[in-house]
C-alpha cells in the first residue's frame, strides 16, 4: 500500500469506535512515519493553540509549547463548560503567551452561543515543556487548566509526550478531569497524529479520551506578512460525539493569529533572539541544543570626523548632529581627554535606550581619537535622571563590531555644569511645548453571567505641558467611541462606561533630592464612575541603586469627592522592585491602600520583549486573583520632533485580565477597580524612568539594542 493511501486511511476515515482511533490505522501510521522519516522533510511540525487553550491538535495537547516570545489570539466553536457533560457549539477565546522558553500561559474565556444564554467563564491555564531535553529525543509537557478558578467547571491537568518523524508528529498522554460533570477527556489517556506535508497545511486525527476527532489546520506562509505574523484556521470535520442528540454531525472550527511580542528590536517569527541567546549563555543547563546563535547588527562605524583640530568645530558638529535627531537641551563639552554630552529625549519615547544608542553612536562617529572617556547625562524636563561614563575607544570598537559594550560606570546624576571646560549648547528647551499623546481607553467585563465580553471604548488625548524644570501640567480628554449593550444607560455596567469628557488633570513638581532620591508633589483631579469625581493632593518618592538593580518607591494621595465632601479616598502604596539583568525580568512586591480603599498587596513578574512588557501578577486585597497583562507602545519608534507642539502615540498602553482564586465561599465575584492607583500618581516610574527601564543594568543587558538604534534610525 502506498504512503498516500495509508495516510488517507488514518487521517480521513471516520473512526467506528466511540473511544479510540482504529488500532490498525494508528499502528500503520507509526510504521510509515518511522520508515519514511529519513526520506521526508525534517522541518518541525508547526505548533498552534488548540480548542482547549493549549498548543496541540484539537483537544489533545502536544509535548512542546509555542515558541518563546510568541503571542497567540484564537477563537473556536467547541465548548464543554457548565456541567453539560460533553462538547457542544459555543464560543471560546484564548489569549496565549510564552514569557519564558518552554512556558505557555493562557487566559481562556468560554461560553455558549447566543441561543443558550448561560454566561461564560474566564480561566487561567499553563503548560510547561522542559527545554533541557535534547531536540532529537522527544518533547514532554505538563499543564493545568482552570488554575485556581473558583467555579472549576473546566479544571483538569495533563502530561503529554510527542515525537516528530519528519513531517509526522505522534502524541500520547494522560490526564485527569477534576469535575465529574464535564466532558471526560484525557482521563483514560489520549493520543493523536499530525501530518504536515506543506508549510501551510497539517492533517490531524486524535482521540482525546472522550471522543475521536479528525480534521485539518491551514495557515498563511510566514513570508506573506513580512515574517512577523501568521493567520491560521482549523476545521474538525469529523467526530464521533453521540452523547448529545443532534450533535453527532456537528462540525467545529477555529481561527487564530500568531505574532511575536518583541517590538522595535528582534521582532519577527522563528528567528534567533538576543535575549534567548543571553538566557542560554547564562543557564547552559536550561536550554539544550541551542544552535541558532544570535547574530548582532553587522555594520561598521565609518568615521564622520573631519580633519579639523579646532575644538569649537569638533564640538559644534557633534552638538548639531544631536540636535538634528530632535534631542532637547543639548550641551556638548570637552576637558582634557573627556567628552561630555548632556541632553534629553522627546522623540525616542518608547524606550530611552534608543536615544542613548543614537547619542553614543554619534559621539563615537564624530569625536577624534585623542579623547578617551565619554560622559553621558540624560534628563527629563530638565531633571537629571541618568549619568554614567564609559571608555570612548572601546565604545568605538563596540560600534565597529570589534568588541563588547564597555563597562558603563554610573555617576551621580546632576545638572551642575563643569566650570573648567568649553561648552557648546543652547538647543531648544522643552518648556511650553505641548505634548499630545493619543491612545485607546477601554473598560471591560469578561467571562460574566451576562456575556463573554462587555466593553466601553474611547479614544484618549493626554496633554502634557512642561513649564519649568520638573514642573508639568497634565490633562486627559476622553471621546467615547462605542458601548456594548450592557454599558447603555440603565443597564448593569452603565456606571463603569467611559463617557466623553475631561477625565483627569494634574500639576506636579518633580525634584532630585540628596542621596539619589526623587520626589514629586502636586494637585490632581480624578473622574471615576458616575458621581465619583475627586480632587486632592498627590506625592511620590523613588530611590534606585546606582546600577538600577534595586528600587524602592512610594506613591500616594488624599482625595475628596466634589459632590459629597465627606466621601474621601486615601492612597498609600509602597513598592520594592528587583531587576534580573540576565533574564531581562523585573520582580516587584507592593502593599498598601488603593484608590477603592481596598487594602492588601500585589506581586508582579514583568518580562521585557523589546518595547513590549508582559506582566504576570497575583493580588490579595478584599479578594484574591491571578492574571496577566501587557504594556505595549502605540506610537512609532521615533516620534514627531517637537517644534510648536508634538503629537504622538502612547508610550506605554496597559491592559490586563484576571480571575478570582481561593474565594472562601466558592463564589467568583467581580472586582472592578481593585488594586488601582489614580492617574498621574506613578509618573516617576512611568515617565521619568521610562516605564521602569532607565538604568545602567538594563542598558548593559540590552547592549545590541544600542547599535540597532544607531544604524537603523540614523545611518540608514
Amino acid at each position: 500500500m502506498t504512503t498516500r493511501k495509508v495516510l488517507n486511511r488514518v487521517l480521513f476515515c471516520r473512526a467506528k469506535s466511540h473511544n479510540r482511533l482504529p488500532a490498525k490505522a494508528l499502528a500503520a501510521a507509526c510504521c510509515v512515519a518511522t520508515l519514511c522519516s529519513s526520506a521526508l522533510a525534517q522541518d518541525a511540525v508547526t505548533n498552534e493553540i488548540g480548542y482547549q487553550g493549549f498548543s496541540g491538535l484539537f483537544n489533545v495537547p502536544t509535548g512542546d509549547a509555542i515558541n518563546y516570545g510568541e503571542f497567540h489570539f484564537s477563537y473556536s466553536t467547541l465548548s464543554d463548560i457548565r456541567g453539560r457533560g460533553n462538547y457542544f457549539q459555543g464560543n471560546n477565546f484564548n489569549l496565549s503567551v510564552s514569557p519564558f522558553p518552554g512556558l505557555e500561559v493562557t487566559m481562556r474565556n468560554s461560553g455558549y452561543t447566543e441561543s443558550v444564554k448561560d454566561g461564560s467563564d474566564l480561566a487561567a491555564s499553563f503548560k510547561y515543556s522542559p527545554t533541557f531535553i535534547p531536540d532529537n529525543w522527544f518533547d514532554v509537557s505538563i499543564g493545568a487548566l482552570d488554575l485556581g478558578g473558583e467555579t472549576g467547571t473546566q479544571r483538569a491537568w495533563f502530561a503529554s509526550v510527542s515525537r516528530e518523524f519528519g513531517p509526522f508528529r505522534l502524541t500520547v498522554g494522560k490526564g485527569d478531569q477534576l469535575q465529574e460533570n464535564s466532558a471526560r477527556r484525557w482521563v483514560d489517556g489520549f493520543y493523536g497524529i499530525e501530518y504536515q506535508p506543506f508549510e501551510w497545511a497539517t492533517f490531524m486525527a486524535e482521540n482525546d479520551g472522550a471522543n475521536t476527532n479528525y480534521g485539518v489546520k491551514l495557515r498563511t506562509p510566514k513570508r506573506w506578512l513580512d515574517g512577523s505574523t501568521q493567520l491560521y484556521a482549523s476545521w474538525m470535520f469529523g467526530t464521533d460525539i453521540e452523547d448529545v442528540p443532534g450533535l453527532e454531525e456537528q462540525h467545529y472550527f477555529g481561527v487564530g493569529i500568531r505574532a511575536s511580542m518583541f517590538s522595535s528590536f528582534d521582532a519577527g517569527l522563528d528567528r534567533p533572539r538576543n535575549l534567548e541567546q543571553r538566557i542560554a549563555d547564562n543557564f547552559e543547563w536550561l536550554i539544550a541544543d541551542y544552535e541558532d546563535t544570535y547574530v548582532p547588527v553587522d555594520k561598521g562605524l565609518s568615521s564622520l570626523v573631519e580633519d579639523d583640530d579646532v575644538v569649537v568645530d569638533q564640538l559644534g558638529r557633534l552638538k548639531h548632529a544631536l540636535a538634528v535627531q530632535g534631542f532637547e537641551n543639548v550641551w556638548v563639552g570637552r576637558r582634557d581627554e573627556r567628552l561630555y554630552i548632556r541632553f534629553e529625549s522627546s522623540v525616542f519615547n518608547r524606550n530611552d535606550i534608543d536615544a542613548l544608542g543614537v547619542a553614543m553612536g554619534l559621539a563615537a562617529s564624530f569625536t577624534p581619537d585623542e579623547l578617551a572617556v565619554l560622559d553621558v547625562s540624560l534628563s527629563k524636563y530638565d531633571v537629571p535622571i541618568l549619568h554614567y561614563e564609559t571608555d570612548l575607544k572601546l565604545l568605538k570598537a563596540f560600534y565597529n563590531n570589534e568588541a563588547a559594550l564597555p563597562i558603563l560606570t554610573p555617576l551621580k546624576a546632576t545638572r551642575d555644569q563643569v566650570g573648567d571646560m568649553f561648552w557648546v549648547g543652547g538647543s531648544k528647551s522643552p518648556y511650553f511645548v505641548p505634548r499630545v499623546s493619543i491612545s485607546p481607553k477601554v473598560t471591560t467585563f469578561i467571562g460574566t453571567e451576562l456575556g463573554m465580553l462587555d466593553y466601553s471604548a474611547a479614544i484618549t488625548a493626554s496633554f502634557t505641558l512642561p513649564i519649568w524644570p520638573g514642573l508639568t501640567a497634565h490633562a486627559d480628554y476622553d471621546h467615547n467611541v462605542y458601548d456594548s449593550p450592557d454599558y447603555q444607560p440603565g443597564r448593569t455596567f452603565w456606571r463603569y462606561r467611559v463617557p466623553t469628557r475631561w477625565s483627569n488633570w494634574a500639576v506636579k513638581q518633580t525634584i532630585k533630592l540628596p542621596f539619589d532620591v526623587y520626589g514629586s508633589v502636586g494637585v490632581s483631579g480624578v473622574k471615576d464612575t458616575y458621581l465619583q469625581e475627586y480632587e486632592g493632593v498627590v506625592a511620590e518618592g523613588l530611590w534606585q541603586s546606582p546600577q538600577g538593580v534595586h528600587q524602592f518607591s512610594f506613591s500616594g494621595g488624599a482625595y475628596e469627592n466634589i459632590y459629597y465632601p465627606t466621601l474621601k479616598r486615601e492612597v498609600a502604596i509602597g513598592r520594592y522592585r528587583y531587576y534580573w539583568e540576565m533574564l531581562d525580568v523585573s520582580i516587584s512586591v507592593e502593599a498598601g491602600q488603593y484608590f477603592r480603599q481596598d487594602k492588601g498587596g500585589k506581586v508582579e513578574v514583568k518580562f521585557n520583549f523589546g518595547d513590549t512588557q508582559m506582566r504576570f501578577f497575583a493580588v490579595d486585597t478584599d479578594y484574591q486573583a491571578i492574571g496577566l497583562g501587557w504594556t505595549v507602545p502605540i506610537g512609532l519608534r521615533r516620534d514627531m520632533r517637537p517644534r510648536l507642539f508634538q503629537i504622538k502615540g502612547a508610550d506605554h498602553w496597559r491592559y490586563g485580565l484576571s480571575t478570582v482564586v481561593n474565594n472562601a465561599d466558592g463564589r467568583n465575584p467581580l472586582g472592578p477597580g481593585r488594586v488601582r492607583t489614580p492617574a498621574y500618581v506613578d509618573e516617576l516610574r512611568n515617565t521619568f524612568f521610562n516605564g521602569d527601564r532607565l538604568s545602567v543594568a538594563y542598558i548593559q543587558g540590552n547592549a545590541t539594542r544600542l547599535k540597532d538604534a544607531y544604524f537603523t534610525l540614523v545611518r540608514q
